[in-house]
């Protein structure tokens, strides 16, 4: 059942609680939703209460009118961590997601146990997809637009698909939400405060990636201490083109 908390600047976030046993905190990433992470439920909550949320512009989550940035999620990520008195948990992120999940991985390192970065970086400009999406003229009709998002993040045509059946999107945005979403990813460097991230982490990157190459993922790879780097023959939407093989990485570093 879905639920919702109200921030300090009164955005309310909507999240929602899958399964029993240790916690994890998922976090999705960029004009995508908490649903992403559908496909995932059936194997992590064997073993897991998965906590999933919306960032604020996304989902169920309050769509504020003004322009919002990385470190609004961030502080969002913490004051939700704090409220829901998450501890020892597992923080799992993936391309927003991740960044998102570094920020607060360096401002509150106490509180996890382990790490997943997927198709992540420690370092990048403001991103340009927003403008990208501008200049390719991205369709305004949200069933489209998530075609063209699909289409841009997956290396192998083959896998299409299955990847419009899957979660991805699921909450689609309209054009006005979708291009402030995209501006939210505010240039970012998290390279001199990795040294303070000491639990084992899970570092995942799609050979093909557009977005975050794996080059990216090596700069983390080299930062922080204790981790596991894995590549795959994938694009950006690295977890749903190589999913058993994704999964079973996933669960092999969580039984660790």
């Amino acid at each position: 059942m879905e639920k919702k908390l109200t921030t300090s600047d009164g955005t309310k976030i909507a999240y929602d609680i899958n399964g029993k046993g240790k916690t994890m905190l998922m976090i999705h990433g960029v004009t995508d939703c908490k649903e992403s992470y559908d496909s995932d439920l059936s194997y992590l909550t064997e073993k897991y209460q998965v906590y999933r949320y919306d960032l604020r512009g996304h989902g169920n989550s309050d769509h504020p009118k003004k322009q919002f940035d990385l470190e609004d999620h961030i502080n969002d990520g913490i004051e939700l961590i704090k409220q829901l008195k998450l501890e020892d948990f597992v923080l799992y992120g993936g391309s927003l997601g991740s960044y998102i999940a570094q920020g607060i991985a360096v401002r509150i390192p106490e509180r996890i146990n382990k790490l997943i970065l997927n198709v992540s970086a420690a370092k990048n400009p403001a991103s340009a997809l927003a403008e990208t999406a501008k200049k390719d003229n991205i369709p305004e009709k949200t069933s489209e637009r998530r075609e063209y998002w699909i289409k841009h993040l997956t290396h192998d045509p083959k896998n299409i698909a299955s990847i419009e059946k899957s979660g991805f999107q699921k909450n689609t945005l309209d054009a006005e939400d979708e291009y402030r979403a995209l501006k939210s990813i505010t240039a970012f460097d998290f390279r001199d405060q990795l040294n303070k991230i000491d639990c084992p982490t899970l570092i995942t990157s799609g050979i093909y990636d557009p977005v975050n190459p794996p080059a990216k993922g090596e700069i983390l790879h080299k930062l922080i201490k204790n981790n596991q780097f894995s590549k795959f023959p994938s694009g950006h939407l690295l977890r749903l083109e190589c999913a058993a093989q994704y999964k079973e990485t996933v669960l092999d570093f969580l039984r660790k």
